[in-house]
């Protein structure tokens, strides 16, 4: 296996990990310890931590070393500021589209989150959820959209673990209430009604957002 092979498989699986709240926002993570769990040296650590801290997972602290990104409430809106309007350029790019199959991939994430939203797994709700916008985006056909939303995305997808743990259950009415406005945006779209989609697309991430902050400040009292 080269060296580049195992730097990209140790950021992944350190990337999932905290992804899925292995480990809590502010904890140190100790190179030597992740090393020998992986069972690789402490180079592809160190370069995966590298990586981690360019994609905002990761804080690399001087002489303490690096601990899972806590991030801020200002931080959480600067993160979804940028999304709404990246995700919105992707809806209008997806409905100037001249391609038939341009939301094939989006009705498989609504397919997907369906399954979700039927189950009992508060992870599978958030991955279907991503599902979904990573569709949106993918059938954008935009390169530079494609590289730069999944970041946002990452960021996102750990607040939610961590300040929404699976230990507390399943938020079905959110779930739910995530399914219908996919569907809405969806619906438009199929309808080439490109401003109603941007629309339902706004209105889904600022309610996401908020609710994300007010779980943040309730976890900080």
């Amino acid at each position: 296996m080269d060296t580049g092979t195992l730097a990209d498989r140790v950021y992944r699986a350190l990337r999932e990990r905290i992804l899925q709240g292995d480990y809590l926002p502010g904890q140190k993570l100790n190179l030597a310890q992740l090393a020998r769990d992986l069972e690789v040296s402490n180079t592809p650590i160190r370069e995966a931590m590298a990586r981690l801290e360019r994609v905002g997972l990761v804080e690399i602290v001087p002489y303490c070393g690096p601990k899972v990104k806590r991030l801020t409430a200002a931080q959480l809106r600067d993160i979804y500021d940028v999304r709404i309007a990246l995700e919105e350029l992707a809806v209008r790019l997806v409905a100037q589209s001249q391609d038939p199959d341009v939301l094939q991939g989006m009705a498989r994430a609504l397919e997907m989150q369906e399954r979700a939203c039927s189950g009992d797994d508060p992870r599978a709700v958030v991955d279907a959820d991503r599902a979904f916008h990573d569709a949106l985006v993918e059938a954008s056909g935009n390169s530079i959209l494609l590289e730069m939303l999944p970041n946002l995305s990452d960021r996102t997808r750990l607040l939610l673990e961590l300040d929404r743990p699976p230990s507390e259950g399943m938020d079905r009415e959110a779930a739910l209430r995530a399914l219908h406005d996919h569907r809405l945006v969806y619906a438009a779209l199929q309808e080439g009604d490109q401003e109603t989609a941007v629309k339902e697309l706004h209105h889904q991430l600022i309610r996401g957002r908020e609710l994300l902050v007010e779980q943040m400040s309730k976890n900080d009292e």
